[in-house]
């Protein structure tokens, strides 16, 4: 029996909790799509069917134990806990704030009810989009927040997801919902905490008119974990919208990243770094769609590759005939530290409209051999060199975290991966 079938036999689309059209219309995309292969155009340099082994399973009856993990004690924020996809009340901290409601999908589905039914699942492009029909039919827990109307959220929201049962496909879920001139920061912190992990979250955002959004997505504690992440982000007029995308190693990483600018004079900025070693392969799938005029967007990645790890970018910038007066700029840098190391990068740029400014690159190398020499020639050793070289090159992405603490941890990171002492 396929992983496919086991999964349709042994889960019962009815005792699903909440939104049960839209599941049975994804579970009906999902038996027709089946799991992607290389074979597949989105898929092509991605072969991930030959990590998921067959004996998974969506949920498991084995009991939990945590062990110690990084919960950024130091941090002023909203902390919301989930291991194995399953909310964790008594590890969580909130605050109430007037018109903000945080809480987790499965008792939005039924203290929402009226919201959730009506958000749930239409951004995820079903028919497109393998494991995000996969989830749309059969999430049950995630992250749900409403902001209502000019309100500023005081606090970010950190939501940690922690996985330690590696026979468990864990899906999960976050339903975001920005209303009018509203405001919010999110930082997403994934760990691994078991010889092996296997999940696929994807997260729903609407930021409505005037509202602006801003999520960090840390994937640094992801050693032995595949996991494929989707976000649909629907931007209406004025809105501006963030997603930075730190991903440290994984046996595999893929981010399908996307942002759909609906409304006038809206903004998105997708930004990622991506450091692999060993064997790890990290696949960066980005794409801002450009629907209406007077829009703008930014795509910047950086790669780091080392050992015999292997990156994959196609970043996709489309603008329809309507979006005029768009400006749209993507730029993909990657670094080569070995010679086995390797990265797949694809930019795209289809345009339908007369009057944009638009540009796309790409460029793959190693470390400037005369910058390596210059430090050399400073009585800094060769290896000090190369990892200051290469953090400098990272820095840019860095600089994109607007949280001062989370932009150290992850500097502090990133030098211990490097070797950095300086």
């Amino acid at each position: 029996m396929s992983l496919v079938d086991k999964i349709v036999a042994e889960n019962n689309i009815e005792s699903q909790n909440g939104a049960q059209e839209i599941r049975v219309t994804a579970l009906a995309a999902f038996k027709t799509l089946g799991l992607p292969t290389t074979r597949h155009e989105e898929w092509k340099y991605t072969n991930i069917k030959t990590k998921l082994p067959e004996q998974l399973s969506l949920v498991s009856f084995k009991e939990i134990s945590l062990s110690n993990f990084h919960s950024f004690e130091n941090l002023v924020a909203n902390k919301m806990v989930f291991v194995n996809g399953v909310y964790q009340p008594q590890l969580s901290s909130k605050t109430t704030q007037d018109g903000v409601v945080i809480t987790n999908l499965k008792d939005a589905f039924t203290d929402q009810k009226e919201l959730t039914e009506k958000k749930y699942g239409q951004l995820v492009q079903l028919n497109e989009e393998h494991f995000g029909a996969l989830n749309t039919a059969f999430a049950q827990d995630g992250v749900f927040i409403h902001v209502a109307k000019n309100v500023i959220v005081e606090k970010p929201l950190l939501v940690i997801h922690l996985y330690n049962n590696a026979e468990q496909f864990t899906q999960s879920r976050n339903l975001i919902i920005a209303e009018t001139g509203a405001q919010l920061n999110i930082i997403e912190d994934f760990q691994n905490l078991s010889s092996s992990a296997f999940y696929n979250h994807v997260t729903e955002v609407y930021v409505h008119e005037n509202a602006n959004v801003n999520i960090t997505k840390l994937q640094t504690e992801t050693i032995n974990t595949t996991a494929v992440h989707t976000l649909e982000a629907e931007l209406l007029r004025d809105a501006h919208f963030t997603c930075t995308t730190i991903s440290f190693e994984g046996q595999l990483i893929r981010n399908n990243i996307n942002a759909r600018l609906k409304g006038e004079n809206s903004q998105a900025d997708l930004n990622g770094l991506y450091y692999g070693k060993n064997s790890s392969l990290l696949d960066n799938h980005v794409l801002i769609d450009h629907i209406a005029p007077n829009c703008n967007s930014n795509q910047l990645y950086k790669g780091i590759l080392d050992d015999e790890s292997t990156g994959v970018f196609n970043g996709k910038i489309f603008v329809k005939q309507a979006a005029q007066k768009t400006n749209a700029f993507q730029s993909s840098k990657a670094i080569l530290l070995s010679k086995e190391a390797s990265i797949n990068s694809k930019p795209q740029l289809e345009i339908f409209a007369d009057d944009v400014k638009c540009s796309h690159g790409a460029a793959i190398g190693q470390l400037e051999g005369n910058e390596v020499f210059y430090l050399l020639a400073r009585g800094i050793e060769e290896k000090e060199a190369k990892a200051m070289l290469t953090f400098a090159f990272a820095n840019q992405l860095l600089d994109k975290i607007s949280n001062e603490e989370i932009r150290t941890f992850i500097e502090e990171k990133l030098k211990s991966r490097l070797g950095l002492t300086l």
